[in-house]
């Protein structure tokens, strides 16, 4: 589907949901929390008039309770198909994983708390099993108009949407706006990674940053606003975010990644020793 469209914020639970309306059918941007399917359901029927089948494809873009909880419903209620990184599945496996997800949907819960906002149900199927594997700068399935980019550093799965030709772009969690200040989500569980995906989105040319958490962005200077974000990866934690840090280490996905770093430590130690000798 391309074309012509327009954007609508729908306020979730705990984040913003964004639902991009074509003439020809709907695009969600990520599938909210559990808590969220019946808000967009509403939205649809008595708002824009539409049926609810007439959203074609959600999205998932990371795995964390708030956008990717009422992914299992969108589909076993409405036969709408689900697109996600293809490792989606792999952040709450095993038995650390089901750990993990147990604390994320108390985190959730905590924030919604701390906004004083009455409390919803938040836990969800964490296995997602996407209908549509999205791959890096491969185009979003039904609406070609939109390209994924995978960007981690939040979760190893996260994705951002961007819309080319609307200079438009949906990153996810990985920028925050909290009473007009930009902050980073929580946790950053991969700061290098989180650096270099700050990095590509700053080559984009996007004026329009549509933001789960805060008000969308307008700017003419996109890098500004990324680069901005880098620099907060350098400030230490407050008493809180740090203890959230300690509470986000459990999914297996972390452990295999410092492994591969560790393995390639090794590897790179022992080549310099082969130099040497």
């Amino acid at each position: 589907m391309k074309g012509s469209f327009k954007i609508h914020e729908i306020p979730g639970y705990i984040c913003n949901l964004f639902l991009a309306e074509y003439d020809g059918g709907m695009l969600l941007l990520d599938s909210g929390s559990i808590a969220d399917v019946k808000r967009v359901e509403d939205y649809c029927q008595n708002v824009l008039k539409r049926p609810v089948n007439d959203i074609k494809l959600v999205v998932v873009s990371h795995s964390h309770p708030d956008h990717a909880g009422g992914a299992s419903v969108w589909r076993n209620k409405h036969k709408i198909p689900i697109a996600a990184h293809p490792r989606i599945d792999k952040w709450y496996y095993g038995a650390g994983g089901l750990l993990q997800h147990k604390i994320d949907c108390y985190l959730a819960s905590w924030v919604a708390h701390r906004k004083k906002i009455k409390l919803e149900p938040i836990l969800f199927n964490p296995r997602i099993r996407p209908d549509h594997v999205l791959e890096d700068q491969a185009e979003l399935p039904y609406f070609p108009d939109w390209q994924v980019l995978h960007i981690p550093g939040h979760t190893i799965n996260d994705v951002a949407l961007y819309n080319e030709e609307e200079k438009t772009l949906y990153p996810g969690d990985c920028v925050m706006d909290v009473a007009g200040k930009l902050l980073l989500p929580v946790p950053i569980v991969f700061p290098d990674k989180m650096a270099d995906s700050f990095d590509r989105l700053a080559e984009l040319d996007a004026n329009t940053i549509v933001l789960a958490h805060g008000s969308t962005i307008i700017t003419d200077d996109p890098a500004e606003v990324f680069l901005h974000m880098k620099t907060l990866l350098e400030k230490p934690h407050n008493p809180l975010t740090a203890l959230a840090y300690k509470l986000s280490y459990f999914s297996p996905e972390y452990r295999r990644y410092k492994g591969d770093k560790r393995g390639k430590s090794k590897v790179e130690r022992g080549k310099g020793k082969g130099v040497r000798g």
